[in-house]
């Protein structure tokens, strides 16, 4: 056996420290060269030599030892040889072109020691230590061919997930046209979508973040959250849906939303399962995106305080603190990069979150000049944290660089002034965010006109409410909120939306309502015993549309073909564009994340090319003892586009509760036994 393995285990043993003078030092190590280099024990032996690199009597026996058991090492070993030695920058300056050709070679393959290789030699170029284009076109050509297999022998997943990785993390520095459509052509390979669908998010974030002005920085940033969107529907990728949740605030907020408390909350609740789940986890090279996290959820709860900014505790340097560690925490991937390293020069800068300042622009800017002189407390945040160890210079320099674009044009954008608020005015006319601070800026010099404005918006908007109760009130701003946040509609066509979710919001409470039985009960709603005693959903949907054509501005049509390449159940038209309720009625299972997984899509389908939304009313017919509650029967499902680049659709899911009984049968001895047994169970 091995002198310096024998030596190892009993150091083991005893539980004492591993160092080179314990092992033998390096004249042993080289003596028994030839099994340490196939030893399951040289990543033990490699994390030694790097510890002491400083001090090591000959440097070039230990790398060359290190080189050298790249090509017999297995996966599980290679990875850790890789991840001690790429993380080690007193040793690279003299391993990283002898490793990086040991790499090249061990990278031929379709196992998962040549995905480990690949994703090593990425992180050499991304350190600038090696040329790149060299590694960005094998990459490239890897995708390739595992896309060309499809449908042969399974590839090796670490093989696949590694070459994902890769690819997303060299669209964080280049910017390679081939690169997005690589990673696309990739979901033909199956188990791997949410894999390559959060790093095609990252990519388009990065996009969208790295323009110059909204128009051009919203549609990278909308693609991003659809791909979030469908990342997310992996259970275990928290990570996604909390990017999903931060973004979708920010472009609700560039909307000229407010955020949400609950969406809020549950973002915060989110973040704190993801960062406890990591704890126990080992660092590994893309912490940095992980750590973002924390940095997006900060920027939103300043976005979410700002709708109080007449309250004494808004903190204008809070603001500005989120805004820079947003800004910053967007370059989610750098690794440490001596002056001296090789090809530093082959890495572009750093690209800054330049689109954040233009996306928040129009109501930081009002926000920060009603309540005095905005480059005050830019530097004020300066002045207090140029100091700070705990400041990254990146943020400071975040700072500096949104003090110049949020005043640039000068004045013009947002001139000083009375502060005027126009929340009423833009959901009442449904105003979309430019047209609104258009009107901000006109009517500064008119504050009584804007009270008047608001004053008569609000007396639409209690038109517009339930009127019945704030509980029935709330579900109804709750329905708005979502609506608004997947599709940002404004104009006609959000009045029409909106006047169709009240009336929806009444019909579902009346149903509730409604009497089941007896001369005055509906048919549809009444119980039965039999399944083919059940009503059919066109008894509902006729009796929908007559109360619709009662209640709105425009008559419904029944089955009308054609749309979305089927036949619609009620189509209300609107001139240039119509809404499409779609009817269902449903037997066994009324769970509304069951109906809304099993039918949205087709309510969906019907707005393909009209507006991304739809609305799904089903006839819910399981037995049930007695009715759940309104807000329990209303919610808003997101759908995803059918592809990448398209809207999602907002659909509202209506549930209709038939086969009750009325409310004194809970009372009786059957529905007492029934509970009961049901409590025992």
């Amino acid at each position: 056996m091995s002198q310096v393995l024998a030596r190892l285990e009993a150091l083991r043993e005893a539980d004492s420290e591993l160092t080179l003078d314990a092992l033998g030092g390096m004249e042993a190590i080289q003596a028994d060269r030839e099994v340490l280099l196939a030893s399951p024990e040289m990543p033990l032996l490699v994390s030694v030599l790097l510890q002491e690199w400083p001090q090591l009597p000959t440097l070039d026996q230990a790398a060359a030892l290190i080189v050298e058991s790249i090509p017999v090492q297995d996966a599980f070993a290679l990875e850790d040889i890789l991840d001690d030695t790429l993380s080690c920058p007193e040793a690279l300056p003299l391993l990283a072109l002898p490793l990086s050709r040991a790499l090249r070679r061990r990278a031929d393959g379709e196992n998962a020691e040549a995905g480990i290789a690949l994703e090593a030699l990425t992180r050499l170029a991304l350190g600038g230590w090696i040329r790149s284009l060299q590694v960005r076109s094998r990459l490239v050509e890897q995708a390739a061919d595992l896309v060309d297999g499809a449908g042969g022998p399974d590839p090796d997943p670490v093989l696949i997930q590694r070459v994902v990785r890769a690819l997303g993390a060299v669209a964080e520095v280049w910017d390679d046209a081939e690169v997005p459509s690589v990673l696309e052509s990739l979901l033909v390979l199956e188990g791997f979508e949410d894999d390559i669908a959060f790093e095609l998010a990252m990519l388009h974030m990065r996009t969208g973040l790295a323009e110059d002005t909204m128009d051009s920085a919203l549609p990278p940033l909308r693609r991003a959250r659809e791909w979030l969107s469908r990342c997310g529907i992996y259970e275990d990728r928290l990570d996604a849906r909390i990017f999903h949740a931060a973004l979708d605030a920010l472009l609700s907020f560039t909307a000229g939303n407010t955020i949400a408390g609950p969406a809020l909350e549950e973002l915060h609740s989110m973040v704190v399962e993801y960062r406890l789940a990591g704890l126990h986890e080992r660092p590994t090279w893309r912490q940095p995106r992980a750590d973002a996290t924390a940095a997006w959820v900060q920027l939103t709860d300043r976005l979410y305080a700002l709708h109080v900014l007449h309250e004494p505790w808004w903190d204008p340097s809070a603001l500005i603190s989120a805004i820079a560690r947003a800004y910053s925490a967007h370059r989610t991937i750098h690794l440490l990069v001596p002056p001296d390293v090789p090809y530093a020069d082959e890495l572009p800068e750093p690209g800054g979150a330049t689109a954040l300042p233009h996306l928040l622009q129009p109501r930081l800017v009002t926000a920060l000049t009603a309540k005095g002189d905005s480059s005050a407390f830019l530097d004020r945040w300066l002045s207090l944290h140029s100091e700070d160890a705990n400041t990254s210079e990146d943020a400071r320099t975040a700072v500096r660089e949104l003090q110049e674009l949020l005043h640039a044009g000068g004045g013009s954008e947002a001139p000083k002034g009375i502060e005027i608020e126009l929340g009423a005015v833009t959901s009442a006319l449904a105003l979309s965010a430019p047209v609104r601070d258009r009107l901000t800026v006109l009517l500064r010099n008119e504050p009584g006109l804007a009270d008047e404005l608001n004053k008569s918006s609000r007396a639409v908007l209690a038109g517009r409410e339930s009127e019945v109760s704030e509980y029935a009130n709330s579900t109804l701003r709750k329905l708005r909120e979502d609506i608004d946040r997947i599709t940002s509609l404004s104009g006609e066509a959000a009045l029409r939306v909106d006047e169709l979710l009240l009336f929806l919001v009444r019909y579902t409470r009346w149903s509730i309502e409604a009497e089941t039985g007896g001369a005055l009960g509906e048919p549809f709603l009444r119980p039965f015993t039999k399944d083919e005693e059940a009503p059919e959903e066109v008894d509902m949907a006729k009796h929908l549309a007559g109360r619709l054509y009662t209640s709105l501005s425009t008559s419904p049509r029944w089955e009308v073909k054609n749309l979305g390449a089927g036949r619609t159940d009620i189509v209300l038209f609107y001139g240039a564009f119509h809404l499409v309720i779609e009817c269902k009625r449903e037997l066994k299972n009324a769970s509304m994340d069951y109906l809304s997984a099993r039918y949205s899509v087709q309510a969906a389908a019907y707005g393909a090319t009209d507006l991304p939304v739809g609305f799904l009313v089903v006839l819910d017919l399981t037995p049930k003892p007695r009715k759940v509650q309104l807000d329990q029967c209303l919610s808003v499902h997101e759908v995803p586009a059918a592809e990448p680049g398209g809207r999602p659709h907002a659909v509202l899911t209506v549930r209709i509760q038939g086969n009750t009984r009325s409310p004194s049968y809970s009372s009786t001895p059957a529905a007492y036994r029934r509970r009961t047994r049901a409590a025992q169970a």
